[in-house]
């Protein structure tokens, strides 16, 4: 049966949703590969997932990886920052900036990228520490308080902030103690990632003997990797290492003006100043054949550099995993032996897992993509485990109450409760292994539990659909039922425990009160 194309279904994760496709179309972006991600997100994009909207927005926005198309792409983008997507918040706010695709209003502009940082995403971060470093956009200049954005980035491996990291270091900024070392450290970091800074940075560093000693190889290699990155200025600093024979690279005019020449014209002024200064000082030093030499090379020599750096890059890129971090979503403790339950798509990608409020690691044991099921084990920490509605599963009307720990950053930081009814037996066209209630689920409440009026467990929460389309859908949210839940549990020998005493009717108090005591919040970090 295809789903018509209004009928979206968005998981109620802080990033990305748990099907594959979405997964398979943000790996591709990471890797440059445009295309394929463009054929893996289309329809997600169009049955609203918010984090398909904003990458196929981006790429509509840039012409990457097909045409152009600015309204479509406002309008993905648009509407996943309306759906509490973190990285659309952030990019519309660039968009208001500069007034790209939006009115520019600097301050929206600012706000929104403010919101975002402080919901942790990190390009978020790492741009809003460089505007406070340098006191942009009506901040106050304060080191201190742009380190402290930066160190937050460069822990979720965001490249820029290493960059800036490694020059707070160069130059004893924000407090810290100068350290050429740990600023090489920082800058080899964020090279390794990609940014073009964070290579020429590390090629100063060798190439001028800063921290280490000196080594000319070393400087060119970095050089060359940020002159595929397209970093104009290293050209001159590859000039720099043949015109003074840096590091142990011996002497060479005709190599050095080679690169001089090669600076593109469209460069800097700063950039382009610095390299017809070389050019002439180069001349002076070469005959006229050997000028003629260093011109061809000037054509030849950067080309070839150039391209075998590039695939060099690429396919570096296309080896390194896609890691997931800051993904933020809910669970509930399901035995006396630590295990707790989740959704899949909370911890699918994620490097580590741990829960709060205890603040501690567990280890993913198995994970049930078709029923959008993880089960996770907490180590050496007891937590009352909740138990599970005896007989059949739940009827339509009967009352729900659904605890989790939603909008990370926006709602309180503890768990919240929401309450409802069942609507449906079934879930998304007619999916057996779900139900569809009336209780409110939101951006993180993936895998929290759902009680019923006795404080039994009879499901956990899996999705919401998102009101767009010609039907706006309000309030729909579909919960993974009983039987689903028990079969998961059954096939990895997990000893829950199941209520056989009688009954009895409890408070909304009183079921919320024991449910936040088996109730956590799953974090990929």
């Amino acid at each position: 049966m295809r789903i018509p194309p209004y009928l979206i279904l968005a998981l109620a994760t802080l990033h990305a949703s748990a099907q594959a496709d979405v997964a398979e179309g943000l790996e591709a972006h990471s890797k440059q590969r445009y295309t394929d991600a463009r054929k893996e997100l289309a329809e997600p994009a169009e049955q609203g997932d918010a984090e398909a909207m904003v990458v196929m927005g981006e790429m509509l926005m840039r012409g990457q990886g097909g045409a152009r198309d600015e309204l479509k792409a406002r309008d993905y983008i648009q509407k996943a920052q309306a759906a509490g997507s973190v990285r659309a918040t952030y990019t519309l706010g660039q968009m208001h900036l500069i007034g790209n695709l939006v009115n520019r209003d600097e301050a929206k502009g600012v706000a929104l990228v403010k919101q975002a940082a402080e919901l942790r995403y990190p390009q978020a971060q790492a741009a809003l520490g460089a505007w406070i470093s340098a006191g942009l956009f009506g901040m106050e200049k304060n080191e201190a308080t742009a380190l402290a954005w930066f160190k937050e980035a460069a822990a979720q491996n965001n490249a820029t902030a290493m960059g800036w990291l490694g020059s707070y270091y160069e130059e004893g900024k924000g407090g810290l103690t100068m350290d050429k070392l740990v600023a090489l450290d920082w800058y080899k970091k964020g090279g390794e990632r990609a940014y073009p800074y964070a290579m020429e940075s590390a090629g100063h560093m060798y190439a001028l003997g800063r921290g280490v000693s000196a080594d000319g190889n070393e400087a060119l290699r970095w050089f060359r990797r940020a002159v595929a990155a397209g970093y104009v200025s290293s050209y001159n600093w590859i000039a720099s290492v043949y015109e003074f024979g840096r590091g142990g690279i011996a002497k060479s005019p005709t190599l050095a003006y080679a690169w001089y020449a090669a600076v593109p014209s469209n460069a800097f002024a700063d950039t382009l100043k610095n390299a017809n200064e070389g050019k002439e000082r180069m001349q002076k030093l070469l005959s006229p054949s050997e000028l003629e030499e260093a011109t061809k090379q000037s054509k030849t020599v950067v080309s070839q550099t150039t391209t075998a750096e590039f695939l060099a890059r690429v396919n570096s890129t296309a080896a390194t995993p896609t890691v997931r971090k800051g993904v933020y979503g809910s669970g509930v403790v399901v035995s006396r032996q630590g295990d707790i339950v989740t959704n899949q798509h909370v911890v699918q990608g994620c490097e580590k897992v741990r829960v709060q409020p205890l603040g501690v690691d567990v280890k993913v044991v198995a994970k049930d993509a078709k029923n959008d099921l993880a089960l996770l084990r907490l180590e050496g920490a007891t937590l009352p485990p909740t138990k599970f509605r005896s007989g059949k599963g739940v009827r339509m009307g009967d009352e729900l109450v659904v605890v989790g720990y939603p909008l990370k950053g926006i709602l309180s930081s503890g768990a919240v409760v929401t309450t409802g009814i069942v609507n449906a037996l079934t879930g998304f066209s007619d999916d057996t292994s779900a139900f569809q209630m009336s209780a409110t689920v939101q951006p993180g409440s993936s895998g929290g539990p759902i009680f019923d009026h006795n404080g039994l467990l009879v499901g956990v929460v899996r999705a919401r659909m998102l009101p767009s389309g010609p039907i706006a859908a309000q309030n729909v949210n579909f919960g993974i039922n009983q039987a689903t839940l028990a079969s998961f549990l059954d096939a990895y020998s997990v000893d829950y425990t199941v209520n056989t005493a009688a009954s009895k009717t409890m408070s909304l108090v009183d079921i919320t009160a024991m449910a936040q005591k088996s109730t956590v919040q799953v974090e990929c970090y």
